[in-house]
């Protein structure tokens, strides 16, 4: 049945083994958005824990158990718990991913980043295994893990907001301080769609609560806009599609369903009309007669007119009345970077400068330069090129940012404006990796090693800063392991849900799509956050709950 209201208290306390891995379980939740350090601690407590659950006297049977040694209670109960783990296929299968990595030394080479890598890792064994093997957790307890979780995520949005307000924050990612803002982004959209569900199936329905939740949904979705995560905001849209289809194919009425269709395939047109628009006027520039234009500065500069060097922004050619002469003069008086030289993001300073100037609709010489505030001079020297990307709840010029990324990487092959774009590189040098390595991989260790020689290899235009590697996680795995590892991969991925027919579990759906979808775009078990993120939620969602949490599956 579900609750009349928030409990004043939502943990009643126990002292018994079971109920302090539970609250393990919502230390290491709560720290999964807000401490790297509390998901160690809480992890090593988990497994403290587990060791002893069901080894203590008061869980024992018959008397000659009691009077067992703790040390031979342990162990057997051990035994026990790894029978378990060896009698659950679908666990089974979820821990051997991590194996496959442990496979993946042998034939390594840089022993120390595989050993490093098997560490960050650790939680996709650790954390299946105790849940696979402790006693699941009831509705109840489900339900306020779930809330716990929500309640640090909407924590780290308050600490970003402060963030926002108390520093000088030139780029949204900035405001994610505990874990990468991609990796939050995830975080705030799974919290998004569990308060839905709280919300559309009535959990709680006091009326404090109801509000409370329906406040928490919209500050999520505005603070994802903030935060200007294309990844989290994607995810969530094509969520709410997903939704939205399975309402309206869960309608009776033929008729209602054509117009509900009709109005959500309406809601579509103007959201691709409006990218269309920032396309079409951010790449193509009016048509333009260089005779037309004035060929010196107020103290008497040649001016350049370069239509080809510097692409389109704005719809209008970025290279128009520049003065070499003075922007280096002017430059190097007001900062001690060199105009000639490199800005802190490796990218040449003067077209830095230049496009700064540009974005904001003036020429580029004497006068422009000493305009610039001190803090704009920090923006340049700081790599930021254009000055609407430091504006707040600014979502056009992500999209404008990522157009002008295309446009110049299409007309001159240069991926370096743009974090898209430089995907595309990284996507590259990933194919040109596994077509050396089609069947084992490089391994374990090697794929720093492994992508460093792609990209020297086929000559790539990226900046040393910005050679990466794959930002996919199935590249990841398949660049380490091969095909066959790969294969291997999407099994782990696939084949649990469908052994325990968790693909009717709403909770499971939401997780597994969002988890699939940043694999396509992130690397998301390459850091401690984001393979702590995947393995938490999954080995909870597969086997670390009753099953009368699946009832009542759809959403709505």
């Amino acid at each position: 049945m579900p609750n009349k209201g928030l409990n004043r208290n939502l943990i009643t306390w126990h002292n018994d083994i079971s109920s302090w891995m539970y609250y393990a379980l919502i230390l290491l939740a709560v720290s999964i958005p807000l401490s790297e350090f509390g998901m160690s601690i809480s992890q090593f407590l988990l497994l403290g824990l587990w060791v002893f659950e069901g080894a203590d006297k008061r869980n024992s049977g018959s008397s000659d158990i009691k009077q067992q040694s703790l040390v031979w209670r342990v162990l057997v109960n051990l035994g026990c718990k790894f029978r378990m783990l060896f009698n659950n296929p679908a666990a089974m299968v979820v821990v051997s991913f991590y194996l496959l990595h442990l496979i993946g030394i042998i034939y390594t080479s840089d022993l120390n980043y595989a050993l490093k890598d098997l560490r960050i890792k650790l939680p996709l064994i650790s954390i299946p295994v105790i849940l696979a093997t402790s006693a699941p957790l009831s509705l109840k307890r489900f339900h306020k893990l779930m809330l716990f979780f929500v309640f640090a995520v909407f924590s780290g949005t308050m600490v970003s907001m402060y963030v926002l307000f108390t520093r000088h924050v030139a780029d949204p990612r900035e405001l994610s301080i505990f874990i990468s803002h991609i990796r939050f982004s995830l975080t705030i959209c799974f919290s998004v769609f569990i308060l839905m569900y709280f919300l559309v199936k009535k959990i709680y329905t006091n009326k404090t609560a109801v509000y409370a939740m329906i406040a928490g949904v919209m500050w999520l979705l505005l603070f994802l806009l903030i935060l200007e995560s294309i990844t989290g905001i994607l995810i969530t849209v094509i969520l709410g599609f997903i939704f939205l289809f399975y309402y309206i194919f869960s309608l009776k009425s033929l008729a209602l369903k054509i117009i509900v269709s009709l109005l959500l395939m309406a809601s579509i047109i103007p959201a691709y009309r409006y990218l269309d628009k920032i396309v079409i006027e951010y790449s193509t520039p009016a048509p333009l007669n260089i005779a037309d234009l004035d060929r010196y500065t107020e103290f008497g500069a040649p001016y350049l007119h370069d239509t080809s060097t510097y692409g389109i922004e704005n719809g209008e050619y970025v290279g128009l009345y520049i003065s070499m002469v003075e922007l280096r003069h002017e430059w190097n008086l007001r900062s001690n970077l060199d105009f000639d030289g490199k800005d802190l993001k490796d990218q040449e300073l003067k077209h830095t400068l230049i496009r700064y100037l540009h974005s904001k609709g003036q020429r580029k010489n004497a006068l422009a330069v000493r305009s610039l505030s001190n803090k704009e001079i920090r923006h340049i020297e700081n790599g930021i090129a254009n000055a609407r990307y430091v504006e707040h709840f600014n979502l056009t010029s992500r999209f404008e940012q990522m157009a002008m990324g295309y446009h110049n990487y299409i007309r001159s092959g240069d991926p370096n404006a743009s974090s898209m774009m430089q995907r595309v590189e990284y996507w590259k040098a990933s194919a040109y990796i596994i077509k050396h390595n089609l069947l084992t991989g490089v391994g374990t260790g090697d794929l720093d090693y492994a992508f460093n020689n792609a990209y020297n290899e086929l000559d790539s235009k990226l900046h040393e800063s910005f050679r990466k590697r794959s930002h996919n996680q199935f590249l990841a795995v398949f660049i380490a392991f091969g095909i066959f590892g790969f294969l291997w991969f999407i099994f782990t991925l696939v084949y649990p849900g469908l052994k325990i027919g968790k693909f009717t579990n709403y909770f499971y759906i939401v997780f597994f799509i969002i988890i699939i979808m940043s694999m396509l775009t992130e690397d998301t078990l390459e850091t401690q956050a984001g393979a702590t993120f995947f393995a938490f939620f999954n080995a909870l969602l597969l086997f670390g709950h009753k099953r009368n949490t699946d009832k009542a599956e759809d959403p709505g």
